[in-house]
């Protein structure tokens, strides 16, 4: 068991070693969390817009003014997704890098990505590319117009001023030859696309990277990699969120997709969806809700007594660390194969059930990670009380797999403390 141990740990540790090297991957991860607001407040007034529930729709129908609240509040948040992503991205990635005057990397990654946007010229910017269909638009601009200032600087591409001109001015004249050839190159690489079958380089980047991806990343197959990768990562006591960012947004995308479907009145397209991934994740990474709830009610042992008193509240919000540390998991031989088998079956359970329609999709509704389960299921699924049923299901799966080994942890723990007192005596 020792060697497994060792293997895994050198599976996984040089593998977050990798990712944590990527720095633009922590910073695309860094900036959704930036963004977390927008995605909340945006996919909740759609749902509060669309969903179906109840005299809801015919008290929305009777005021107009109340349904175009929560429309507003979604058409400018979660619906131009993509473009509030090149405003917070290019600074939290040339700051990663080192940049001076990272801030300056904004306007020209904002511009860039406009230029190569079609528009109706001086009367509108069509918003299709500003939400989900222009996520993975967003990241590669944001890191080539990085790239491309930092480039300049390294190379002193610049305008030097002289001695005693203030700071902004000087940061100003700085980039202003990366500006230069940003807007007039990304203007003529607009309009020769343009004159295109695919009209422009988001619909590019849409057909040939972003559909294939999402694809891969959000089958089922996909879905059960990286949530093993994330729990093993947990295992080995890194945190598995820092091993597969792009999960957030593969999710940030399907769920955008979801919610527009829903307010178009269409068939709900992504199984994959925050919804889903919370469903599988109940306590956490790893699942630990099922492992606290059974240590609470059925320790005997002063340890895991004490310990489950102070566990279970953070495991109801969905988070681990406790139990993680505490029993502990991390490391431990004995509790691999239940910290393991509870998410692929999580995973099972909850996309098989979804894909032969046991469950209705999720609607794409992005509430906090913090947000207890059963009552995530309730809000985010199409369809409240299958939602909620769903996550009972796994939960109670949870509990059953976590079962005996909570019986013989906490076994061990009562005789150890019983030869404890004897040994006192």
């Amino acid at each position: 068991m020792d060697t497994l141990m060792e293997k895994i740990s050198s599976f996984v540790e040089p593998l977050a070693e990798w990712v944590h090297k990527m720095t633009f991957l922590n910073a695309m991860a860094e900036a959704l969390q930036v963004l977390l607001p927008i995605t909340v407040i945006g996919s909740f007034a759609c749902l509060f817009a669309f969903i179906d529930v109840g005299g809801w729709q015919a008290f929305l129908g009777a005021n107009p003014m109340i349904l175009m609240v929560f429309m507003n509040a979604q058409s400018w948040t979660l619906s131009i997704i993509a473009f509030y992503t090149v405003l917070v991205l290019p600074y939290l990635y040339a700051k990663r890098l080192g940049m001076n005057e990272p801030l300056a990397c904004v306007p020209l990654t904002v511009a860039s990505f406009l230029l190569l946007t079609p528009t109706e010229l001086y009367t509108a910017i069509p918003s299709a590319w500003l939400g989900h269909s222009g996520m993975f638009s967003a990241f590669i601009i944001s890191y080539l117009v990085v790239r491309f200032v930092k480039l300049c600087q390294d190379h002193n591409v610049t305008i030097k001023m002289p001695q005693g001109v203030p700071h902004y001015i000087e940061a100003t004249f700085a980039v202003l030859i990366p500006a230069f050839i940003l807007v007039f190159g990304c203007s003529l690489i607009g309009q020769a696309l343009a004159a295109t079958p695919y009209e422009s380089i988001h619909q590019l980047i849409y057909t040939f990277i972003q559909t294939p991806l999402s694809g891969l990343g959000t089958s089922f197959f996909g879905l059960l990699v990286t949530e093993l990768v994330m729990t093993l990562a947990m295992f080995c006591g890194i945190h598995g969120s820092s091993v597969v960012p792009f999960m957030d947004a593969l999710a940030t995308a399907a769920n955008e997709q979801n919610m527009a479907a829903m307010a178009a009145g269409s068939a709900l397209p992504n199984i994959y969806t925050t919804g889903l991934l919370n469903s599988i994740q109940m306590g956490g990474i790893g699942a630990t809700l099922g492992l606290g709830i059974l240590l609470f009610f059925l320790a005997k042992s002063k340890r895991y007594k004490q310990l489950s008193r102070v566990a279970i509240v953070p495991q109801i919000f969905n988070i681990g660390e406790p139990l993680l540390f505490g029993i502990p998991i991390m490391l431990n031989p004995l509790l691999f194969i239940p910290y393991m088998l509870g998410v692929i079956a999580n995973t099972c359970i909850a996309y098989g059930s979804v894909a032969i329609g046991l469950c209705a999709r999720f609607t794409g509704v992005n509430p906090s990670w913090t947000m207890p389960g059963i009552l995530q299921g309730i809000l985010t699924c199409s369809v409240p009380w299958q939602g909620a049923v769903l996550q009972i299901v796994i939960l109670a799966v949870d509990m059953l797999i976590w079962y005996p080994f909570v019986k013989m942890i906490d076994k061990q723990a009562v005789e150890e403390e019983n030869n404890a007192v004897s040994e006192a005596a």
